[in-house]
């Protein structure tokens, strides 16, 4: 059994290709995110870089925590496979967890790694428009600030911290176990990106392209709750459809997307934009 994961920077496309990815009917459906995976393997991150400060007086070096971590970690996936025993492989998502997939690599011997790509540009107008919904239902969190009041420094660096993990990491083993698509390529020529996904998934993924509408989903988005519904897309449940490609045209100024466009150069150049 494998476990695959699906991260990337939010509004980037990780509900559609997880909607993909589970239309194989031999792993389990589309389920809610798994974000209590994330604080878990985040623990384990802290826990490496606070080591000399903090862990050390609990572990006796990184590898009685890294195996401390690991035990915690399979165990949970252990209770997920339980939890859909008929899955011959258990598909996973929450966006942010794109930040820990080498350290989900050194925890978790058979998993796989999809990171989704999208434009920076429609991303970042995207979670603009989400700001706009908090500010509109009133919604007050943690993040809220940098979704409602338009800091596009800050929401570079949200982007850029969901994929700098993963791209910065040099080994080969793990690069190896990660497939990296583009939003633009999935939507616009799914035929060969959907070929592309089966070829590293080992899926059989076709029905995915003919599909109008999402056929394994558990989720209902029309009850989703009211700090939910600002992330709800109105392409949820919904065929590949390339509408969105290109709508930041509609949000951002023409100074905001030449400021996007220079301080974060180094993933356009990256990502090819």
């Amino acid at each position: 059994m494998t476990y695959f994961f699906i991260g990337g920077c939010p509004r980037s496309g990780t509900t559609l290709l997880q909607n993909i990815i589970c239309s194989d009917t031999n792993v389990n459906p589309l389920i809610g995110e798994v974000g209590y995976l994330y604080h878990l393997v985040n623990a384990y991150s802290t826990g490496k870089i606070d080591f000399e400060s903090q862990s050390k007086y609990y572990f006796s070096d990184i590898t009685e925590l890294r195996n401390f971590s690991a035990e915690l970690v399979n165990k949970f996936l252990e209770h997920i496979r339980k939890c859909y025993i008929d899955a011959t492989h258990i598909i996973l998502k929450y966006p942010l967890i794109g930040e820990l997939f080498p350290d989900i690599y050194e925890l978790v011997e058979d998993v796989k790694f999809i990171l989704i790509i999208r434009d920076p540009r429609d991303t970042i107008a995207s979670l603009i428009n989400v700001g706009n919904k908090m500010a509109s239902l009133g919604e007050n969190r943690h993040l809220t600030p940098m979704f409602t009041e338009r800091k596009l420094s800050e929401f570079i660096e949200f982007y850029r911290r969901a994929y700098a993990p993963s791209w910065n990491c040099k080994l080969v083993s793990f690069q190896s176990k990660v497939a990296y698509i583009k939003y633009e390529h999935l939507v616009l020529n799914p035929t060969v990106a959907i070929q592309q996904l089966q070829d590293f998934t080992g899926l059989n993924l076709s029905s995915s392209i003919k599909d109008d509408k999402w056929q394994r989903s558990q989720i209902n988005y029309s009850q989703l709750s009211d700090a939910e519904k600002p992330w709800y897309s109105e392409l949820y449940g919904k065929g590949i459809s390339p509408a969105s490609v290109g709508s930041y045209r509609q949000v951002l100024r023409q100074e905001e997307i030449n400021f996007i466009q220079r301080e974060a150069a180094d993933i356009f150049r990256i990502f090819g934009y």
